[in-house]
């Protein structure tokens, strides 16, 4: 014999909704303390050329995630917002037009540089090239992140809007 619990929502005691369901198996979770966010995905929008032996800020001029407010495109750089401070799961991936070298991915926080990968290949075939890494960070609220480049070519970083990026979110229960 089996049992179940059948409910559409889950209140707490103050009957605040904590979860939801719509009948049909899709849940809706109200409280956002169950939730990895804030959560951000930028990308970039146009070429950054990059010198060989120059440390190099990656420009990214698009954002698909942004969920408190945090991205600013105009300076390529995600600021944790107010409250929001925690571990977060930062990723980054670059590409390159061109063969490139001695790569370095640096992510910087507050304007220094804190994490950073050494030739993490992606081989995207037709002459791309690119680097990926991802890593936790422990960020508090007005701290800022940004993706930098160092090469040991003259390259210059793929505009395609799914291959260079920096994104990231918070994580819960740690």
């Amino acid at each position: 014999m089996t049992s179940k619990l059948k409910v559409n929502i889950i209140a707490d005691g103050g009957d605040n909704a904590i979860m939801t369901s719509n009948g049909s198996g899709t849940l809706t979770l109200n409280n956002a303390a169950l939730k990895n966010t804030p959560a951000f995905h930028m990308y970039a929008t146009a070429s950054t050329s990059v010198n060989s032996g120059a440390v190099t800020k990656i420009a990214l001029g698009g954002s698909y995630i942004d969920t408190d407010s945090g991205v600013d495109t105009s300076n390529s750089k995600y600021t944790v917002p107010s409250g929001k401070g925690g571990k977060y799961l930062i990723g980054a991936e670059i590409c390159f037009n061109g063969n490139a070298n001695d790569v370095h991915l640096g992510i910087y926080v507050n304007g220094s540089h804190s994490y950073d990968s050494l030739n993490w290949w992606i081989e995207y075939g037709d002459s791309l090239q690119g680097a990926s890494r991802s890593t936790l960070i422990d960020l508090a609220a007005g701290d800022y992140i940004e993706l930098y480049t160092l090469t040991g070519t003259n390259v210059s970083i793929n505009s395609d809007t799914s291959r260079t990026k920096l994104f990231g979110y918070r994580l819960i229960g740690v």
